[in-house]
């Protein structure tokens, strides 16, 4: 089992290592949707957690129907940048027929192998995508949070996680990574591999080199402990379970260290407004655009009111005195 273990790592450390590259080079076409917000985090946490029970539950032809769509469209959103619309769009349909193919002619290595790839680009494209929507290092911990108790529950606690792979290993367009099936399945699920690869890139854009090599020094080292756990237990380690918290921490550690090394922004208005010597203290002064006091009042409206009857052209800057 060693040699499957050691293999799937690597293809974890090769997925990470894409998913870095991939952004520092490419743009991902996306649809306008905006920036990530708080409700899609929610999103994608009940997503991730419904997909093993709905898999349960709905016909294997459905099952394999609905998740080789997502696979086709994020594969061809991931190689477009690279290949260009068309031949991403081609490379992303040859390789969706060639995980059917395999599964339908009873090739099993051949299945792993292409399986294996095209989870790595949505691996890839996701994470892209995601950070790319400009996704905060609050809402990953978030997700972490929020992914470290279900792991915790279905793999810790009760078989679903154990039931999902049984039924999904061997199957095209399976939602995980694996470099064995069988009665010793080595294998880590979708999840994993985006929390894994996600961090240290958003860590990198929000808190610098530094942040990203502590979070990818810590998931190797988590990485190490996790193949050693397999040798010596036989099983896999739910990797959510320990990979969750490491986010949170270090998400609460760097958000205050980037606190104290902040300085304080620059307020030219406020400082001006505080000059004014002749407002009182706990009124609202309005400034015109050149800073100089037009009109006063105890509340923000009564200020820009007088600042209009006084007939300032503008828009003024209401700040509070006396603060």
């Amino acid at each position: 089992m060693t040699p499957y273990v050691l293999a799937l790592y690597a293809l974890v450390a090769l997925a990470v290592a894409l998913t870095a590259a991939y952004l520092r080079r490419y743009v991902m076409p996306r649809p306008p949707v905006g920036r990530m917000v708080g409700a899609d985090i929610a999103v994608m946490v009940v997503t991730l957690v419904v997909m093993p029970f709905a898999y349960l539950h709905l016909p294997t032809g459905v099952v394999v129907s609905i998740f080789g769509l997502v696979v086709l469209t994020l594969t061809q959103l991931t190689l477009a940048p690279v290949l260009g619309g068309r031949w991403g769009m081609i490379a992303a349909l040859l390789l969706c027929a060639a995980d059917v193919t395999a599964f339908a002619l009873g090739r099993p290595a051949a299945l792993l192998v292409i399986n294996d790839a095209l989870l790595i680009l949505l691996v890839v494209g996701v994470v892209n995508m995601w950070v790319q929507a400009a996704i905060t290092p609050a809402q990953v911990a978030a997700l972490a949070a929020a992914l470290t108790l279900y792991d915790t529950l279905a793999t810790g606690l009760t078989s679903l996680t154990a039931d999902f792979v049984q039924r999904m290993q061997g199957l095209p367009f399976a939602p995980v990574l694996a470099s064995s099936y069988g009665d010793d399945p080595a294998l880590i699920g979708l999840g994993d591999c985006l929390m894994l690869s996600i961090w240290p890139v958003v860590a990198l854009r929000a808190y610098g080199k530094a942040a990203a090599w502590c979070a990818a020094g810590l998931e190797a080292v988590l990485l190490a402990l996790s193949i050693a756990f397999v040798l010596s237990h036989g099983r896999l380690l739910p990797l959510l379970t320990v990979l969750g918290p490491l986010i949170v921490v270090q998400w609460l550690y760097w958000r205050r260290w980037q606190a104290r090394r902040t300085p304080a922004p620059a307020r030219p208005e406020v400082n001006r407004a505080l000059e004014v010597a002749d407002a009182p203290a706990g009124m609202w002064a309005a400034l015109s655009p050149e800073g100089v006091l037009v009109a006063e009042g105890a509340t923000p409206g009564l200020a820009r009111k007088e600042a209009r009857l006084a007939g300032t052209q503008g828009v003024p800057v209401v700040w509070r005195l006396g603060e």
